[in-house]
Order: C-alpha cells, then sequence, then structure tokens
C-alpha cells in the first residue's frame, strides 16, 4: 500500500481532468451564444419602451457582459484548485483583534466553496438549462434563462480570476468604451450635419 506525507489536495485529483473540461467549455460556449443571441439585456430590463438611449446602453453593455461570461466559463473549467465564491462589497466590519474590538475594511462577502469537482454537475445542468432556453418557444424563457446562466459565471468566474488579469482587463474594457462613446458621438454629429444639410436644400428648392 502506497502512502503520502500529505493529504490529497483538489489540484492533485482536477489536473488530468482539465482538457475534458476546458473542451466542454468551449462547446458550452458555443451554446450559450447561440442561445443567448440576441442579447440586449437594458432592453430585456426595460421592457417595450421606446428609448432612444437604450440600444446605445446595450452597445455599451451586451457586448462586454457577454464576451466575459465566455471566459468565465473557460476560467472555471481551467480551475485546479477550489475558490472561495464571493460578492464584491463595500463598507467596513467589525472583528475581535488581539482581544479588542477594531473596525475592518470588508472587501467581499464570502457565498460559498467551489471545487473542481463539481464542473460536470454545473456542465451538465447548464446545457440543459440552455437547450430549454434555445428550443423552448418563449421569448420570456429565453431571456430568464440566459440572464440566471450568464449570472452564475459572472459569480463564480469573477473568483476564479486572478486580481491581476482583472485589473489588466479593466484597462482595456475602459479604452474600448472610451472609442465607443467617440464613435457614437461621431454618428450622433453626422446625422446631425445630415440633417441640416438636407433642410437647408429643401428650404433653397422651396423659394425657387
Amino acid at each position: 500500500m502506497v502512502t503520502t506525507k500529505t493529504p490529497p489536495t483538489d489540484r492533485d485529483s482536477s489536473a488530468p481532468l482539465i482538457l475534458p473540461r476546458q473542451i466542454s467549455a468551449l462547446m458550452l460556449v458555443a451554446l450559450l451564444y447561440t442561445a443567448a443571441t440576441p442579447f440586449s439585456p437594458i432592453s430585456w430590463l426595460t421592457g417595450p419602451v421606446a428609448l432612444s438611449g437604450t440600444y446605445f446602453l446595450d452597445r455599451l453593455v451586451a457586448g462586454l457582459v457577454l464576451f466575459c461570461a465566455f471566459y468565465f466559463q473557460w476560467a472555471i473549467a481551467s480551475l485546479r484548485a477550489a475558490v472561495v465564491v464571493s460578492l464584491p462589497a463595500g463598507g467596513s466590519t467589525m472583528q475581535v483583534r488581539n482581544g479588542r474590538m477594531e473596525q475592518v475594511r470588508r472587501e467581499s462577502v464570502p457565498l460559498w466553496v467551489w471545487r473542481t469537482g463539481e464542473y460536470w454537475h454545473f456542465a451538465l445542468a447548464e446545457a440543459v438549462v440552455l437547450g430549454i432556453a434555445e428550443f423552448g418557444g418563449s421569448e420570456t424563457m429565453r431571456r430568464l434563462l440566459v440572464s440566471a446562466v450568464i449570472l452564475f459565471l459572472w459569480v463564480v468566474g469573477w473568483s476564479a480570476t486572478p486580481a491581476s488579469l482583472k485589473r489588466w482587463a479593466w484597462e482595456h474594457i475602459k479604452v474600448y468604451l472610451f472609442v465607443l462613446v467617440l464613435d457614437e458621438l461621431r454618428n450622433v454629429g453626422v446625422g446631425a450635419l445630415r440633417g441640416m444639410a438636407g433642410g437647408n436644400q429643401g428650404r433653397r428648392r422651396a423659394r425657387w
């Protein structure tokens, strides 16, 4: 009988299973893209309201939210060890340190521990849910199920992503949003100029 000095860890037991998980993650990304398209979360929240800014907000938010969900799908499948799933939180809390009550800044609220062995249960459930969303025939159900899957991917994937990578991504996201806003302002300006030019031509034609 072979024994070891330390008990097997989650990292040791899950390492050989990473490649199958990553392959399944790619398949789930394709299924999520199919079920989520068209993805317009702002319009889904506002409902059938004719707001000129809704389309612009969807342009800013929808692509980023969906693309990050794709990455989180891959990050969850690539985990080699258990992670504590938590939600970012502000404010502070009171803790006892060295027999004294001290105010400590609270950066996150722990929810549960995600273990790599749970991945296949999650992947199967996600595939079933997305299949129902895609082929169920109900637009309302599709939106609810897709939103639930994306929310879960964000909650778990956020904790599975290193802080350094999140900072790097945020720097690039800010540049992307800046360029997108400039492009939208350019489109609005060009449309306004064309409208003014068309109005001036109409007035000149009316004179003659």
